[in-house]
């Protein structure tokens, strides 16, 4: 769901080398499953770095998934990252941060400077809070969902790491936490109902690798 990373760009060397082990892990994963890549805020124009795994940019996003139970039944979800449907100028922003052209001259001088940009970047990052919790998020949920105009169907984005679902008043909605903090991910199961269940731990990670 995109923010893997602290900072990964196509364009920008410097971040490529902390990345490749995951990367290859992701890549051997894609081997045996479909793997979607959510690019996000810290993580994006990543198609040159992954073979196997699908890349969706933003401008791709969100993207409708059906999900086809045994019983006959059809539930579908709406999967981003959770940077679209901001601001008018902070997409603005967003989309400009993402054009190569510019990514090119950053990465030139960043190289000038010794990759003092992207550390400079990357400290700043490591000092981030990723649990904090964002005051009355259920509310905020609830106006990111009608933005998707999901007509009941699911939406699933990253971006906030609240550790939220919500399955209440016509609204589904799940907003997971950051594995880099929590640890943990979730695994969906449908029979009947959608049921998010979650995995906490590496061990349980390494256990499906």
């Amino acid at each position: 769901m995109g923010d893997i990373f602290d900072l990964l760009v196509g364009e920008i060397s410097a971040t490529h080398a902390f990345a490749k082990p995951y990367i290859s892990v992701l890549e051997s994963l894609a081997e045996r499953m479909e793997i979607y890549y959510f690019e996000g805020n810290h993580d994006f124009n990543l198609s040159r770095l992954f073979k196997r795994v699908r890349i969706i940019p933003q401008e791709e996003q969100p993207v409708k998934f059906i999900l086809h139970t045994s019983e006959g039944k059809n539930i579908a979800f709406l999967l981003a990252h959770g940077d679209i449907f901001l601001g008018r100028f902070l997409q603005f922003l967003l989309g400009i941060l993402r054009k190569p052209l510019l990514l090119r001259g950053l990465n030139f001088l960043n190289r000038i400077s010794f990759n003092g940009l992207s550390k400079k970047i990357l400290d700043a990052q490591k000092a981030k809070n990723l649990g904090y919790k964002i005051e009355d998020f259920e509310n905020l949920a609830r106006k990111r969902y009608a933005k998707y105009q999901a007509n009941g169907a699911w939406v699933v984005e990253g971006h906030y790491h609240q550790n939220l679902i919500l399955n209440a008043g016509g609204v589904k909605y799940f907003n997971p936490a950051s594995f880099a903090n929590e640890k943990s991910f979730f695994v969906v199961e449908c029979c009947q109902e959608v049921k998010f269940k979650e995995m906490r731990g590496l061990e349980c990670l390494m256990k499906i690798l």
